[in-house]
């Protein structure tokens, strides 16, 4: 697993240690200031929760009532699919489970996109370490060329 998360922490240091990649990237400076912007969170947040809308309006009991029919009834679980209304939606069976799912979900997604611009803060920190690594890797991996 460690190794797994290596791979991208890698890439990002060798793109961030060329500096014509860098340049394109623009100065992270203004992307960290952004994401702890409380009206780019809340265009964000507002964003998201327009595709999560179109999502809970998908609709889904119809398909529920064709996996059951797919699946063995002896490997059917204790909550059978048959309770689910044929024209019930995503959203529907999410506030099923919690009545409070509306306000809860958009809770989650202003936390989330706060919870971006501290990461951002945390890792534009960071940065320049991970710069000077990229380059140390970068002259180690030239030398054995």
């Amino acid at each position: 697993m460690r190794r797994l998360l290596s791979l991208p922490i890698l890439a990002v240091s060798m793109a961030l240690a060329n500096p014509a990649l860098a340049a394109e990237q623009g100065p992270e400076s203004e992307m960290i200031e952004k994401l702890n912007d409380p009206e780019f969170q809340d265009g964000l947040t507002s964003m998201m929760s327009g595709f999560m809308g179109a999502m809970m309006a998908l609709p889904i009991g119809e398909f529920a009532h064709s996996i059951e029919k797919a699946i063995p009834e002896n490997m059917r679980r204790d909550r059978e699919f048959s309770d689910i209304d044929r024209d019930a939606t995503v959203g529907d069976l999410a506030r099923r489970d919690d009545p409070d799912f509306d306000r809860n979900i958009e809770n989650k997604m202003r936390q989330g996109t706060v919870m971006m611009g501290f990461m951002a803060s945390e890792f534009g920190a960071f940065l320049p370490e991970l710069r000077a690594l990229g380059e140390r890797m970068k002259e180690r991996m030239e030398r054995l060329d």
